[in-house]
Formats: structure tokens, sequence, C-alpha cells
């Protein structure tokens, strides 16, 4: 068993090293460019999104190591498939749903009419707002190695709270560059709100991932949920509403913990069956 967990552990080690190097390399040029170290090209930009690449090129790249071209497959699978839809449709609209009830109570005394508080300026229309961000906006290239490979790896050793916890300071390093970096989402935020907000909602990217057995496809839509409100609700994001989504935030992660429990954050099997389970609750538990 120790042996199995050293193994592990050296795996995220390998994959925390081939994303940040391949990422951070790519993303150079345009640092070097924002910092006025180099005049700027267009090409910087092509380089700018292959280096958002580094987490699902590691995590193809280790799987190979190990499993050959039928692991690639099976992380390809789960990258297209869940079975339990009620978490798919959560994953769609968990998000969105805090941020618009919070901007709508801290619109409410301002006067704001409903359908001003929706913005889809951007590229026009929603659905091409969550396909251009789907594809290109994080969620395709990162989440096939943070939740679909990193993850389990953390968790063969702590548990699911300290897992999020430890992949949600991993992940918010990984976009340090972008904070120094011109027409990032990142200029000019502060790394410390970002890190607080990025572990805060791996824990639920961790509640999502272990009651879909894994499903990368539910990753990738609750990463999508995210910058997608993000880019619809950001120019009506003010003080009171940011506070306002934070405290329902923390809310529904502390509920999901003390449902869930923090070393799995997942139903037992008992749960689930009497959760969606047709059969009367006797049969059940015989």
């Amino acid at each position: 068993m120790r042996i199995f967990l050293e193994h592990e552990v050296k795996n995220v080690y390998y994959f925390i090293i081939i994303t940040f190097i391949f990422s951070w390399l790519l993303w150079l040029p345009k640092l070097l460019s924002s910092l006025g170290v180099i005049g700027y090209s267009s090409s910087f930009n092509i380089l700018m999104l292959c280096g958002s690449f580094g987490p699902l090129i590691a995590s193809f790249f280790l799987t190979y190591i190990e499993k050959g071209i039928d692991g690639i497959k099976q992380i390809w699978h789960k990258g297209w498939y869940c079975e339990k839809k009620a978490y798919l449709y959560i994953s769609f609209l968990l998000i969105p749903g805090l941020t618009f009830f919070s901007l709508l109570l801290a619109s409410l005394p301002l006067g704001y009419n409903l359908l001003d508080l929706l913005t889809f300026k951007k590229y026009g229309y929603i659905f091409t707002e969550i396909l251009v961000t789907f594809l290109i906006g994080g969620p395709f290239q990162e989440e096939f190695g943070w939740r679909g490979y990193a993850l389990d790896l953390l968790q063969s050793k702590w548990n699911a709270l300290e897992s999020s916890i430890i992949l949600g300071g991993i992940w918010s390093l990984w976009h340090f560059p972008l904070f120094y970096i011109v027409d990032t989402p990142q200029l000019n935020q502060s790394f410390i709100s970002f890190t607080i907000s990025i572990i805060a909602v791996s824990v639920l990217f961790t509640w999502l991932h272990n009651n879909t057995d894994g499903s990368i496809l539910v990753a990738m839509s609750f990463h999508a949920s995210i910058n997608v409100s993000y880019l619809v609700f950001l120019p009506k994001i003010s003080g009171t509403s940011n506070l306002i989504f934070t405290i329902f935030l923390n809310i529904t992660i502390i509920c999901i913990l003390f449902s869930y429990g923090h070393n799995k954050l997942r139903r037992s099997e008992m749960m689930e069956e009497i959760v969606i389970s047709p059969k009367p609750l006797k049969e059940v538990i015989q």
C-alpha cells in the first residue's frame, strides 16, 4: 500500500512539472512582451492558447505511459459521459444561479430591470459564449488534467477536502503568470483573492467529481458555467453583489461538507439508492 501511494504521489509531481513547464514556456513570450522586455507579436496569442493545453497534454502523456492507448480511451470517454444527469444539471446551473440571485438581491433596491442584469456583448449570443468558453476558454484544456488525472491521485493519499485544497492551490499557482499578461481576465486582479476563490470552487469540483464516478464532462461543464457567468454578469457585479455571492457560495460548500462528509464528499452507496431508487426504503436497506 505504501509503495502504491508513493507511486501515485510521484505521478502528481510529474503531472505538475509537465503542466507548468509546457504552459509557462508558451506563455513566456507574451509575458515578456507585457512587461516591456520584448516587442509584441500576434503569434504570442496563439502560443497563449496552446499553453493553456498544458494540463491536458500532461494528463494524456502520463496516462499513455502508464496505461497505453486503452488508458487514453478511458479518460476520453469520461470527458463526454455522465450517468448521473442530476449532477450534470447542477454543474451547469449552480454558479450562474448563485451569481444571478446575488445580483438580483443587490440590484433590486437600485431599480434595475431584470433583463438589465444580463449582457451577452462579448460574442453576441449566450450559446456562442458557452461554446467558445467550453472549447478554448479553459474547461476542455484543463479539466482532463486537474480533475481527470490529478484529483484521483491526490485522493489516494489525502481525503477529499484536503485534496481539493491542495489541487486548488496548484491550479491557482498555474495561473500566476496570467496576472501580468495583458488581455487576460486575471490582469489587475488580486492573486490572493483569486486563490481563495479557486480553492473554494475546487471543493465543489471534487464533490461533483466524486458523485459522478469521475465524469470529466461534469467538471468541464462546471468550469464553463463559472467562466460564462464571469463573462455575462461581470459588468454588473458590485461590491454588494460580490459579498452576497460569497455568502451564498460558502453556505453551499458548508451544506455539502455537512451532508456528504469531508473525507469523501460522496454519498454512501446506500444513501445513493435511498435518494434515487423508486423502491421502498425497507427494500433498499435489505
